[in-house]
C-alpha cells in the first residue's frame, strides 16, 4: 500500500477536507445546532456557512453540492450534536414528567374534591336532618306549650266568666231592686206634691177671685162717675167744635185766596222774563251791527 501510493493519498485525504457531506444531508444532520438558520428564505449554502459560523469552525469550505470539514470538525459537530440532544431529551423528559406529575395531580385533586364534595353532602344532609329533627321538636314543643296553655286559659276564662256572671246578676239584681224602690218614692211622692200643689193653687184662685171681684167693683163706680161728670160737659164741647169748624172753614178760604195770587205772579214774572229776552236780543244783535261797521271802517 505505501509503495502503491495508497497511505500517502489517505495521509494526503486526512491532511485537506477528510470529510464532505451534500448540503441536504449536512442540514437534516446538525440543523438542530442552529435552528434560526433553517428558514425558508435562505439557500441550502448559506444555511451551511451559518450554521458553520454559529458553531465557531474554521477551515471548512463550501463547494457548490458539498460541505467540506476539515479533521476532528465533524467530532466537534456531532458533539454539540450529543449535547443538543442532551439537552432536548432532558427537556423533553422534564416536559413529559411534569405534564404527567400534573396529570396525576388533577386526577388527584378531583379525586379529593370528589371525595370532599361527598363527605360535605354527607355532613350538609346530617346537618340538615339534625336541624330538621330540631325543628320538629321545636314545633311539638311550641303546639304542646300552646295546648296547655290554651287549655289553662280556657279553664281560668270559663271560672272567670263564670265568676264574673254571678257578680253581674247580683249587682243587677240589687240595682234593679233599688230602682223599684227609687220608682215607687218618686211616685209617692210626685202625687204629694201634686195634690199640696193643686190645694194651694185652689186656695190662690179663690183669693184671686176675690180680689179681682172687689178690684173691678171700685173700678166700675169710678169709671160711672167719671161718665156722669162728661156727660155734664157734653154741651160746652159742642159748642167749641163749633167755634173750630168756623175757623178751618176761614183759614181754607184764605189759603185758596193766596194760591190764586201766586199763580198770578208767576204768569207776570214769566211775561217779564220774555220781555227781558228779547230786549237781550235786540241789544245784541245792535252790538254784532256796530263791530261790523268798525270793521269796515278799519
Amino acid at each position: 500500500l505505501r509503495c502503491g501510493g495508497v497511505m500517502e493519498a489517505i495521509r494526503i485525504s486526512c491532511a485537506g477536507y477528510p470529510t464532505r457531506k451534500h448540503f441536504d444531508e449536512f442540514l437534516n444532520r446538525f440543523g438542530i445546532i442552529a435552528p434560526q438558520v433553517l428558514n425558508k428564505n435562505s439557500d441550502e449554502p448559506g444555511a451551511c456557512k451559518k450554521l458553520l459560523d454559529k458553531a465557531g469552525l474554521e477551515g471548512y469550505q463550501i463547494g457548490k453540492s458539498k460541505v467540506f470539514l476539515r479533521a476532528g470538525q465533524m467530532a466537534d459537530l456531532d458533539t454539540r450534536r450529543t449535547e443538543i440532544l442532551g439537552r432536548s431529551a432532558s427537556i423533553i423528559q422534564r416536559k413529559v414528567r411534569s405534564y404527567l406529575a400534573q396529570k396525576a395531580f388533577i386526577q388527584l385533586r378531583n379525586s379529593a374534591t370528589r371525595i370532599q364534595a361527598v363527605c360535605r353532602g354527607v355532613l350538609a344532609r346530617n346537618t340538615y336532618e339534625s336541624m330538621r329533627r330540631e325543628a320538629a321538636a321545636l314545633k311539638i314543643q311550641r303546639d304542646l306549650r300552646r295546648f296547655l296553655a290554651r287549655k289553662a286559659y280556657t279553664g281560668v276564662f270559663s271560672a272567670t266568666v263564670s265568676i264574673q256572671a254571678g257578680m253581674r246578676g247580683m249587682v243587677s239584681r240589687k240595682e234593679l231592686s233599688f230602682r223599684r224602690q227609687t220608682k215607687a218614692a218618686t211616685i209617692i211622692q210626685s202625687r204629694s206634691r201634686v195634690f199640696l200643689a193643686r190645694l194651694h193653687y185652689r186656695k190662690l184662685k179663690k183669693a184671686a177671685i176675690t180680689t179681682q171681684c172687689a178690684w173691678r167693683g171700685k173700678v166700675a163706680r169710678k169709671e160711672l162717675k167719671n161718665l156722669k161728670m162728661a156727660a155734664r160737659e157734653t154741651g160746652a164741647l159742642q159748642e167749641a167744635k163749633n167755634k173750630l169748624e168756623k175757623q178751618v172753614e176761614e183759614l181754607t178760604w184764605r189759603l185758596q185766596l193766596e194760591k190764586r195770587m201766586r199763580t198770578d205772579l208767576e204768569e207776570a214774572k214769566k211775561q217779564e222774563s220774555a220781555k227781558y229776552e228779547s230786549s237781550l236780543e235786540e241789544i245784541q244783535n245792535k252790538f254784532k251791527e256796530t263791530e261790523a261797521l268798525l270793521i269796515k271802517e278799519r
